[in-house]
């Protein structure tokens, strides 16, 4: 008897368990930044980390998209030849996560094994922005 409710018990809780690891920090307000451009980049990766100074434990992402997901190739630099990977490397340690496009990645014929170490990837930069907003009613900025 006791064997006929422990099946149904663990096949629900295998069911259950992709769900769980797939879940994230959406169910908190946040925060997700729109980068398109390789522009100022430094720039824009100091805001971020600004904004993470002040507003500690609040869930933040950053979504790269068109020419914003340049800076997050393995051995991208500035004009001055930084490594972007080491900022962002930074901004992931502190929680922040960053997220590139891979409808974007697709269109330069990359995919996620050309991105530094720790980005991440979803399958579309602006449905996510939309999701985070509408869904999740998450701040949106863009930089």
């Amino acid at each position: 008897m006791f064997r006929h409710l422990l099946t149904p018990l663990i096949l629900l809780f295998l069911l259950c368990a992709p769900l769980a690891s797939q879940s994230d920090d959406v169910d908190s307000p946040g925060i997700v930044f729109h980068v398109d451009s390789d522009i100022k980049m430094n720039r824009v990766l100091r805001q971020i980390g600004r904004h993470h100074v002040a507003n500690q434990g609040m869930p933040t992402r950053v979504i790269l998209i068109a020419e914003g997901v340049k800076a997050a190739l393995d051995n991208a630099t500035d004009s001055s030849g930084g490594a972007y990977s080491a900022q962002m490397e930074q901004l992931i340690a502190a929680g922040i996560r960053i997220l590139a496009c891979e409808t974007t990645l697709t269109s330069y014929d990359l995919s996620a094994d050309d991105l530094a170490l720790g980005v991440e990837t979803i399958p579309s930069g602006v449905a996510e922005l939309a999701r985070l907003q509408v869904r999740h009613q998450w701040a949106y900025i863009k930089l």
